[in-house]
């Protein structure tokens, strides 16, 4: 399958969609987009600048992995992810807590890995790296702040941006860029790039990636690494009348790309 092939079934995919999308796919052949600077809701999404600037204050000495980040009961918020489950009086080290953000994209940890890093810190990662559609306007959950019109936003094309630095950039180095990309490819919401690749089957591509879903939203982004060759994808879908078309709309991206690598 060519570049020109697989955009030309992309395009397939997005059009049965109902809704707003922003899908960016990147291969060494080349870029192919739709609507790729849209700027969206980024729902859970918004953790990956997130975790990249975790890294990269690391890798200045500014915070370390192992220190002990306490859980207090009044930080504990709803929606994804499992702290708030648990019991009170927890601590876990730093790098735990950048785990459970990533990889059962827990709200609670997000915010405590935001008040680590600081939410200007985040938007100042983006505004370096050229994101210019990405915007941390609030804390996970933080409904006050949505209400007054604060939100999060991000488009595929910089969705893609992060995922590039995670794996090739300057701003953290290789062992950092390792860690990352070993926490996103323990990600537990395998239903919407991945749900249609085979499982198991030795050469195939291994994909990292971060999901974000609200009512009427359903996004995916990761990056596919075969044999020394990397194609990042990012999907993001909207106003969805139904969150299940987002779901499969992001299995057949995936599956399609899959397939693109090994043709």
């Amino acid at each position: 399958m060519s570049l020109d092939q697989l955009g030309q079934q992309l395009k397939r995919i997005t059009d049965s969609v109902t809704g707003k999308c922003s899908v960016t796919i990147s291969t060494p052949e080349g870029d192919f987009d739709i609507n790729g600077s849209a700027k969206l809701s980024a729902a859970s999404l918004i953790k990956i600048p997130i975790l990249l600037e975790a890294f990269r204050q690391v890798e200045v000495g500014i915070l370390d992995l192992n220190q002990p980040i306490d859980i207090p009961p009044e930080e504990k918020v709803g929606g994804m992810g499992v702290l708030t489950r648990l019991s009170d009086g927890m601590t876990l080290p730093f790098r735990d807590v950048i785990t459970l953000m990533i990889i059962v994209s827990d709200n609670t940890a997000t915010n405590l890995v935001i008040d680590q890093v600081g939410l200007e810190r985040v938007n100042a990662l983006c505004s370096e790296l050229n994101a210019e559609q990405t915007v941390l306007g609030r804390r996970l959950m933080d409904l006050k702040a949505r209400e007054e019109g604060r939100d999060n936003f991000t488009s595929a094309n910089d969705t893609v941006i992060f995922l590039r630095e995670v794996t090739e950039g300057s701003l953290v180095g290789s062992e950092g860029r390792q860690e990352m990309i070993e926490i996103l490819k323990q990600q537990q919401f395998n239903t919407k790039l991945p749900a249609r690749i085979p499982k198991g089957v030795p050469g195939d591509p291994v994909l990292a990636h971060k999901t974000g879903e609200l009512p009427g939203v359903e996004h995916d982004a990761g990056i596919f690494m075969n044999q020394g060759t990397n194609v990042y994808v990012a999907g993001l879908f909207t106003e969805l009348s139904d969150n299940l078309d987002g779901q499969e709309a992001l299995a057949a991206i995936g599956e399609a790309v899959y397939n693109y690598l090994h043709e």
